[in-house]
């Protein structure tokens, strides 16, 4: 283990044992950094590049970073979702996570695919008459890639991304106390949000999105339909520009293998959803490798889609209403 993650451990038991923390007071100890860094849609081209309405805040000690809604945090945002996007190619934290994002924040979409307007709030459309409820939405990087590429290798592993994600955990519940958290992530940060829920107790739910399988037949279909899709991996992902991000995508070969979440309990729940058109995860047994982990696990339950590899495009207008539903119903469950 580095001296780097050694030393983010010990920030965490620190930052475990207080509750009140101000932003001012974290900004002090170096525990987050402010930027005046603009986020932009991933892909688009100098000439129309479109500014998302979130700010950077850099995590220095995890060598991350979240976006920040600018859209304040209310009363009305009565929980925490931390968003985890996948790994290995040049990108990061995905255009279609900050979509998300500002859907469970409470954003009103000017343009929600194909045209359409709305003066409201997916949300808002999917709730009861009269309910009001938002998630403070949170976009996270993951090591290796995006804000924490400059991360020590041991910060992709199991251990690695446990502490840091413990990290994002810990400081958003400072910045925002009192208010459960919920994880969702896709593809490697769905295992990340998996293996999250079954190290901690204290997380409200996780969501994965077409997590992948350790099992040795199915990884390694995936890793070899992906490297010798890499010359067009920006097509599939309808990301120009998106390619295997060599050192990323060198952790994700190293240690998905090791990450043995089918043989581990849930502490916390956890909703999985699969698509079957993914085209990372074609292989016939996918789909019941993963309905085999739900079953053989009590607090984990499976949705199968029939649906494209992105099940967060805001653009597929009925897949994306059906996913959001989905994990909209799951939480509130939680708070029943």
């Amino acid at each position: 283990m580095s001296s780097e993650l050694k030393r983010l451990e010990q920030v965490n038991q620190e930052l475990a044992m207080t509750c009140n923390l101000s932003r001012h007071e974290l900004l002090e100890m170096g525990v987050i950094k402010e930027s005046q860094d603009l986020v932009h849609r991933v892909g688009a081209t100098s000439e129309s590049k479109q500014k998302l309405p979130f700010t950077k805040l850099y995590l220095p000690m995890a060598f991350t970073g979240i976006l920040e809604p600018q859209k304040s945090v209310d009363e009305t945002h009565r929980a925490i979702k931390i968003l985890l996007p996948g790994t290995g190619t040049t990108f990061s934290v995905a255009e279609t996570l900050c979509d998300i994002a500002g859907t469970f924040h409470g954003r009103k979409s000017k343009n929600r695919g194909g045209g359409r307007k709305s003066n409201q709030s997916l949300l808002t459309e999917l709730l009861p008459d009269g309910e009001t409820f938002r998630m403070a939405s949170f976009p996270t990087d993951l090591p290796l890639n995006g804000m924490g590429s400059n991360a020590p290798f041991d910060f992709a592993s199991k251990e690695g991304l446990m502490v840091v994600i413990r990290h994002v955990h810990l400081v958003l519940s400072l910045l925002y106390p009192e208010r459960p958290v919920f994880i969702a992530g896709r593809s490697q940060g769905g295992v990340a949000a998996i293996l999250y829920a079954q190290h901690y107790d204290d997380l409200a739910g996780a969501i994965a999105i077409n997590p992948p399988h350790p099992d040795p037949e199915l990884f390694e279909f995936t890793i070899q339909y992906l490297e010798a899709q890499a010359e067009v991996l920006a097509d599939l992902l309808h990301a120009p520009g998106v390619t295997l991000h060599t050192r990323s995508w060198e952790a994700y070969k190293t240690f998905t293998p090791l990450f043995n979440y089918p043989s581990n309990p849930s502490l916390s729940p956890i909703m999985v959803l699969v698509s079957l058109g993914d085209p990372f995860n074609l292989f016939p047994q996918y789909a019941h490798a993963l309905k085999a982990f739900a079953d053989n696990d009590k607090k984990t339950q499976l949705h199968i889609l029939d649906a494209g590899h992105n099940l967060w495009d805001r653009k597929s207008l009925d897949t994306y209403r059906q996913v959001i539903d989905l994990q909209l119903q799951f939480i509130l469950s939680q708070f029943n």
